[in-house]
C-alpha cells in the first residue's frame, strides 16, 4: 500500500479520488453486465423494443450499483439515513439513464450500430456524469 501521508494535500486528494474512481469502475462493470444481460433478455428473449427495454435494464442496474457503491465505493462517506442518499442517487442516475438511453437510441437508430455496442458507449458516457455528481453530492464529506 502506498503511503500518501507525506504527499502535498492536492496530490493526496487526487490519489484518493483515483482510488475511489477505481472502485466506482469495478461497481460500474458489475452494473454494466447486469444492464447488458437485462437489455438482451428484455429485447431478445421477451421481444421488447430496445427503446423500452433499455430504461428498464438501466433502472434495475441502478438499484444494484447503488447498493454496491453504498457498501464499498463510498462506505466511509455519507451521513444520515441511507434512504436520503438513495433519494439523491436516483435523480442523478436518472440523468445518467437519459444520457445512456439517448446515445443508445441515436447510435442504434441513426447509425445502425448494434444495440449492445451502442449501450456500452452510452453507459460509458453516463458513468462519467454519475461519478462526478454522486461523488460531489450523494456521498459528499
Amino acid at each position: 500500500m502506498i503511503s500518501v501521508e507525506s504527499w502535498p494535500q492536492p496530490a493526496a486528494r487526487v490519489w484518493f479520488l483515483a482510488q475511489r474512481f477505481r472502485k466506482f469502475v469495478v461497481v460500474g462493470a458489475i452494473g454494466l453486465v447486469a444492464n447488458q444481460v437485462g437489455l438482451a433478455s428484455l429485447h431478445d428473449v421477451i421481444g421488447m423494443a430496445v427503446a423500452i427495454a433499455s430504461p428498464i435494464a438501466i433502472f434495475l442496474s441502478m438499484i444494484l450499483t447503488f447498493s454496491l457503491n453504498e457498501q464499498w465505493t463510498w462506505h466511509d462517506r455519507g451521513t444520515g439515513p441511507v434512504l436520503s442518499r438513495a433519494m439523491t442517487y436516483v435523480p442523478i442516475n436518472l440523468g445518467g439513464l437519459v444520457i445512456n438511453w439517448g446515445i443508445l437510441i441515436y447510435l442504434n437508430d441513426r447509425h445502425g450500430m448494434h444495440y449492445l455496442l451502442a449501450n456500452l458507449i452510452g453507459a460509458g458516457v453516463a458513468a462519467v456524469w454519475n461519478f462526478l455528481l454522486n461523488n460531489a453530492i450523494t456521498w459528499r464529506r
